[in-house]
C-alpha cells in the first residue's frame, strides 16, 4: 500500500508547528513503534499469523520472522539545491503465504502508521503546549513577585528613586527661586513697614497745623514758626536727605544733629502749651480740613503698617514652608546614591522577568495555536493513496537461488575434498607410482588378497553406510513435507 506524507495546510509563516523533527527522522521513529514486539504480537494474534512457527519456536523468532516480511520504502521528492531530500510518499510491504492474509495485514499496519502519526504528533504539540502553559505561570508567578517588590520599594521610597532625580533636581531649582524671591519681597515689605511706621510717628508727633506757614524740606523754617514747627521742618528736611544720600553724608549728620537739638525744645514748647489756655484754638468739637487731612492719612499709613505685617508673616510661613521643602529635596538627592544599587537590582531583575515572560507569553499561544492546528487534523498527515489488494501473482521466491546455490556449493565441496583426499594419498597403486616416485623398476606385482575378517568389516560397513543415507533421505523428506519445500519449484 502506498501512504501519502501530505504537508501542513496552514502556512507556517501563520501557524509554525511544534513538531521539529525531520519527516525523514519522525519516520525511523513511527518505524520503530509500529514495529514494536508489542504491536507485532498484536496483529499475530489478531490475525493468527505463524500458527505452526508459534507451536514449534519460541515467541522472540516468530516476531523476529514477522518484522523481516514487513518492509517499508521511502519515496522520496526531488530535493532542491542544497537540502536533503525528504521522503513525500513511502510504501507498507508484507509478505505471507496468504495472499488475502497478506493484504488485511498490510493495510492494518498502513492504518497503524496513521493512527500512530497522528497520536505522536497531537501528544508531542500537547505536551509542549502544557509544558510552556506551566513555565509561564512560573514566570508569571515570579513576575507579580517582583512587581510587589518593586511596589514595596516605590512605597518605602518613592520621592527618593533614581528615577526621581531630575524631578528632585528641578523642583529644587524652582524652590530655591522660589525662596529667594520671598526674601526679597520680605527685605522689601520690612522696609516699607519702617518707613511707614518713622513717618507714623513723626505725623502722630506733630502739632495742629497753624496758620504759620510751614517751611519746604530743604529749606530753613520760617521767622515766628515754633520750636515743633522747626522740629517738623527739620524731620521733613533729613527725610529728604536720607532718600537722596548714605546714612555717612555730611548733610544727613548735620540734620540729625539739628533734630536732635530741636526734639527737647519741642518737648518742653508741648508741654507749655498743654498748660496754657488755649485763646486762639477752634472751637469745641470742630476740627478744622488740615487736622481732618492728618488724621485720614495716619489711618492709612496705620492700615497699611497692619497689612504689610500680615504679609510679611504670611510670607515669612511660606519661606519657612520652602525652606522645608528645599531640605526634603536635599535629602531625597542625598539619598539617591545609597538606593540606586537596590533599584538597579530591582529593576534588573524586573525587566529580566518581564522579557522572558513575555517570550513564554508569545510561545505559549503559539503552541495553543500547533495543539489546535493537531486536533483539527490540519498539520501534516500521512494520507493512504493506494490501499492494500490481495495479490494476483506471488512474489519471486528466493528458495530456488538459495537450493540452486547449495547444490553448486555442496558439489564444489565434494569435488575438493575428494581432490585433497587423493593428494594426501601417499600409496603406492601402480607401476608407474613406483617409478615415479622411487624410480626402481618393477620385478612383478602381487595383488591384496583380503582376509574374511576384513571382507565382513567391509559389509559391515556398506551397511551402515545404507542405513545412514535412508535415514538421511527420510529426514529430508519429513523437513520438506512440513516446510513445504516444493512451493519453491512453482
Amino acid at each position: 500500500m502506498l501512504i501519502a506524507i501530505d504537508p501542513q495546510r496552514v502556512p507556517d509563516s501563520f501557524v509554525r508547528t511544534t513538531v521539529t523533527l525531520e519527516t525523514d527522522r519522525r519516520l525511523d521513529a513511527l518505524q520503530v513503534q509500529v514495529l514494536s514486539r508489542t504491536n507485532l504480537l498484536q496483529l499475530i494474534e489478531e490475525f493468527g499469523l505463524y500458527p505452526q512457527e508459534i507451536e514449534a519456536l519460541p515467541q522472540e523468532e516468530v516476531i523476529a520472522k514477522m518484522r523481516e516480511s514487513i518492509n517499508v520504502v521511502r519515496e522520496n521528492a526531488r530535493a532542491r539545491a542544497g537540502q536533503v531530500p525528504q521522503p513525500a510518499a513511502f510504501r507498507v510491504r508484507f509478505v505471507h503465504t496468504d495472499p488475502a492474509l497478506a493484504a488485511k495485514v498490510t493495510q492494518r499496519l498502513g492504518e497503524i502508521f496513521v493512527d500512530q502519526n497522528i497520536r505522536d504528533r497531537g501528544a508531542l504539540a500537547g505536551a509542549t503546549n502544557r509544558f510552556l502553559e506551566t513555565q509561564l505561570a512560573d514566570a508569571r508567578t515570579k513576575l507579580e513577585v517582583q512587581e510587589q517588590r518593586l511596589e514595596a520599594f516605590r512605597q518605602r521610597h518613592g520621592q527618593e528613586l533614581p528615577t526621581q532625580t531630575q524631578s528632585n533636581v528641578q523642583s529644587l531649582s524652582s524652590t530655591q527661586l522660589q525662596a529667594q524671591s520671598l526674601v526679597e519681597s520680605i527685605a522689601r515689605d520690612r522696609d516699607r513697614k519702617q518707613m511707614l511706621e518713622r513717618l507714623y510717628r513723626e505725623a502722630a508727633s506733630e502739632p495742629p497745623p497753624t496758620p504759620v506757614a510751614v517751611a519746604q524740606a530743604g529749606s530753613a523754617p520760617a521767622v515766628g514758626a515754633t520750636a515743633q514747627q522747626q522740629l517738623a521742618a527739620a524731620r521733613a528736611n533729613l527725610n529728604g536727605l536720607e532718600t537722596r544720600y548714605k546714612p555717612d553724608h555730611p548733610d544727613v549728620v548735620r540734620a540729625r544733629r539739628q533734630v536732635a537739638e530741636l526734639e527737647p525744645k519741642a518737648a518742653a514748647e508741648a508741654q507749655v502749651a498743654a498748660t496754657r489756655e488755649p485763646n486762639t484754638a477752634a472751637p469745641s468739637g470742630v476740627l478744622t480740613p488740615a487736622e481732618l487731612a492728618r488724621r485720614e492719612r495716619l489711618r492709612e499709613m496705620a492700615a497699611e503698617i497692619e497689612s504689610l505685617d500680615r504679609q510679611i508673616g504670611f510670607r515669612e510661613a511660606e519661606e519657612r514652608r520652602v525652606r522645608g521643602e528645599i531640605a526634603e529635596y536635599q535629602r531625597r538627592l542625598e539619598a539617591v546614591p545609597g538606593l540606586e544599587s537596590e533599584w538597579v537590582k530591582l529593576t534588573r531583575d524586573y525587566d529580566t522577568m518581564q522579557a522572558a515572560y513575555r517570550e513564554l507569553l508569545t510561545k505559549s499561544t503559539a503552541a495553543d495555536l500547533a495543539a489546535n492546528l493537531e486536533d483539527q487534523d490540519i498539520g501534516e498527515r500521512f494520507r493512504i493513496v493506494d490501499p492494500a489488494q490481495v495479490p494476483v501473482r506471488p512474489v519471486q521466491s528466493l528458495r530456488v537461488r538459495y537450493n540452486a546455490g547449495g547444490l553448486l556449493a555442496g558439489l564444489l565441496i565434494g569435488l575438493g575434498l575428494a581432490a585433497l583426499l587423493e593428494i594426501r594419498d601417499r600409496s603406492f597403486r601402480t607401476e608407474t607410482d613406483v617409478l615415479e616416485s622411487l624410480s626402481l623398476p618393477v620385478l612383478a606385482t602381487v595383488p591384496y588378497i583380503e582376509t574374511a575378517a576384513e571382507k565382513a568389516r567391509d559389509r559391515k560397513r556398506r551397511l551402515v553406510v545404507s542405513v545412514i543415507g535412508a535415514l538421511c533421505v527420510a529426514v529430508a523428506g519429513y523437513v520438506a513435507w512440513n516446510l513445504k519445500l516444493w512451493n519453491s519449484l512453482l
